[in-house]
């Protein structure tokens, strides 16, 4: 009998442990995503910030947009613009000009070839995540992954929908390094959980014509017109 729940035991971790890989796999892949989510930062001074919004990803089109309570960030390959909701500034970058040349190579690079994401994926989750928790329910499989105390990451939660290929859910703990006392370094605990995963079929309302236009050199803005626009990244 010990035999026997030992072999059911190391058979559903192997098979999670596939389905995680998978899962990164199918993460690595995605091309036209959207998502809805939430951020709670706590800092050691009592203080708090939270914020919610919607993100799109649109490989095809090289479209990246990010609208929340604290900013709203479009990227069209064309234009980088940003708008930031709480000081009432204004931020839209030709790429097309040579001097952003760089920068356009580098947001692409991160954004729509996943750069960062597959860094974090590769060398982190897939590396030093220890699976904690892991059930089925239906065809959802949902897997609570800690990590070493050393690491920025903590915590990973994530149902994913082995039908659908997609995320139903996703949330992080993440502890950010914020300065360091007698006591020890203190941190800024962030929590992240995003939900709604859709993939893109129409990106109309993410065109930067429903915000700005550029015509004669100049600038007209469509959307927030009393904010300041600022040369500053």
């Amino acid at each position: 009998m010990l035999l026997l729940v030992t072999g059911c035991a190391e058979a559903q971790v192997l098979d999670t442990a596939l389905e995680l890989k998978r899962l990164v796999q199918d993460f690595k892949s995605f091309r036209n995503l959207g998502y809805d989510y939430v951020m709670d930062a706590s800092f050691p001074n009592g203080e708090k910030d939270h914020f919610k919004g919607t993100s799109c990803l649109d490989n095809d089109d090289k479209l990246y947009f990010n609208d929340c309570d604290a900013f709203t960030i479009l990227y069209t390959g064309h234009w980088f613009y940003k708008a930031d909701h709480r000081k009432k500034t204004l931020v839209i970058v030709n790429l097309d000009k040579d001097n952003n040349k760089k920068l356009k190579a580098t947001v692409e690079k991160d954004i729509f070839q996943n750069g960062a994401a597959i860094t974090f994926l590769d060398s982190v989750v897939s590396k030093k995540a220890k699976i904690k928790k892991f059930q089925w329910s239906g065809d959802t499989l949902k897997v609570t992954l800690g990590f070493p105390q050393k690491e920025i990451t903590q915590r990973i939660e994530i149902a994913y929908d082995t039908v659908s290929r997609l995320l139903a859910s996703y949330s992080m703990t993440v502890d950010h390094p914020w300065q360091n006392t007698h006591k020890g370094i203190q941190v800024i605990e962030t929590k992240i959980k995003c939900s709604d995963f859709k993939k893109i079929t129409d990106n109309s309302k993410y065109k930067e014509e429903n915000f700005f236009s550029y015509k004669n050199a100049k600038i007209e803005l469509k959307k927030y017109n009393d904010y300041k626009l600022s040369d500053k990244m």
